[in-house]
């Protein structure tokens, strides 16, 4: 099964998307979509929309995880995230592909079972988790990887630990990294 992970933002959207069965997960394919800064912000959604659709149809996901939306001090960009984050959401939508929403924290939990780890943090576990070699860049990329495992981890169809809020492969991972 194809999963698509998305991590909305009105500048940088990242997307990540992974291939699963069972417990076996596969890096597929990660990026951003970054509409020009130059642009009036409608045309940005429109971009985004756009360039989502298009990454949709090259990689038919089964499903999509989406990042839920964080609420922060400023309402103006408050309300632009959310306007971008409906864009997106229509684009996947549009294309038939169920949605999952998942919070930041739960993310990280689920990533590294500590629900306030940094972004680096989640970034070196994703890449291990997925056997890359390298860290996936850019960040927006790689929490969109992240979410994409996420998703994983939480659906009925990989069991996990819920009340750990970690997934058997991140307490494996955990088990060899303090073992060395």
């Amino acid at each position: 099964m194809i999963v698509i992970g998305i991590d909305p933002s009105s500048i940088r959207t990242g997307y990540g998307v992974i291939e699963y069965r069972g417990r076996e997960r596969r890096y597929v394919a990660c990026g951003c979509i970054t509409p020009g800064r130059e642009q009036a912000f409608e045309d940005r959604l429109v971009y985004m929309f756009e360039r989502l659709r298009e990454i949709v149809i090259e990689q038919e996901p089964a499903e999509a995880a989406v990042e839920s939306t964080f609420f922060g001090r400023d309402a103006a960009a408050a309300a632009k995230l959310g306007q971008a984050r409906g864009v997106l959401i229509l684009a996947l939508r549009l294309a038939g592909t169920p949605i999952w929403h998942y919070s930041p924290a739960e993310v990280k939990r689920a990533i590294t079972g500590h629900g306030q780890a940094s972004k680096k943090q989640v970034q070196f576990v994703t890449a291990k988790l997925l056997g890359l070699s390298a860290l996936p860049t850019p960040m927006d990329a790689s929490d969109a990887l992240a979410i994409s495992l996420c998703h994983t981890f939480r659906s009925d169809v990989v069991p996990h630990d819920r009340s750990s809020g970690r997934s058997p492969e991140v307490d494996d991972l955990l088990r060899r990294m303090i073992r060395r």
